[in-house]
């Protein structure tokens, strides 16, 4: 076996020299990664990829001539299952439309060596990873949600009827806000931890804010938009302590 074929072979496409480069060399001088391939341009990389079957590929989110996530659809179906799309970008804003093709992960640019380091152990760690026994442990941490209503009733919901949890600050008390615009108080005795253990879509953002993961349409900046009917809601602002694990769960649906 040559040291190409033990490495894993990687493919990078940015319409600037200088971010390939960068990011070329701390990929090779750092991790067993070969780069095989590099293109400027999403037309030109669609061919190469195609061709060279890469196990990543890092692609800029906005270029020129082809977004990335146009690239993604032309090359979704003609890649192996499981190569994996980083996109690279230095923009903090990640829409919807890369959930549905299946992104691996982000990357900020200018990458720092300690960046790289933590995707590429992410990388190893899904290598690892049996899909179906994550698949066979999920839907056993999920249960019914019992909350109380303005007249004192106890009601059980589901994790699907559920958007978000605020903490209320007045009331010392986590409530729920539904898909439906109806908000409920958790039983007193409810913590943060008590709702991350209902379901794994539930990701919490910020210290009072716990959102479903299901019901985010976009994370843009330091903040998430919702699903309709819940899209004008503008106060689920993301703590820099969440991000990583909010980005994490955005990018695994």
């Amino acid at each position: 076996m040559t040291n190409m074929e033990r490495h894993i072979r990687a493919f990078i496409i940015d319409d600037s020299v200088v971010a390939v480069e960068v990011l070329k060399r701390i990929l090779e001088s750092n991790h067993p990664v070969t780069v095989v391939g590099t293109a400027y341009d999403g037309p030109t990389a669609v061919g190469q990829v195609i061709e060279l079957q890469p196990d990543l590929i890092f692609t800029d989110v906005e270029m020129p001539s082809m977004t990335g996530i146009e690239f993604c659809q032309q090359i979704r179906h003609q890649v192996k299952p499981n190569t994996k799309v980083v996109f690279y970008t230095a923009h903090e804003k990640y829409m919807i439309d890369a959930l549905h093709l299946q992104a691996f992960d982000y990357l900020l640019k200018p990458p720092t060596p300690e960046d790289v380091a933590m995707l590429m152990m992410r990388y190893y760690e899904n290598k690892l990873t049996e899909i179906p026994t994550m698949q066979t442990v999920a839907p056993q941490r999920r249960q019914s949600i019992i909350v109380i209503n303005a007249t004192g009733e106890h009601i059980v919901l589901q994790a699907s009827e559920v958007a978000f949890f605020r903490f209320n600050t007045d009331r010392k008390q986590w409530e729920v806000i539904c898909c439906d615009g109806n908000i409920y108080c958790l039983r007193s005795r409810s913590n943060s931890d008590t709702i991350l253990d209902y379901s794994a879509d539930f990701v919490q953002i910020h210290k009072s804010y716990i959102v479903n993961i299901e019901h985010v349409k976009m994370i843009q900046e330091s903040q998430c938009f919702l699903k309709e009917p819940l899209q004008d809601i503008d106060e689920l602002k993301v703590s820099r302590n969440y991000k990583r694990s909010l980005m994490d769960a955005f990018y695994a649906l």
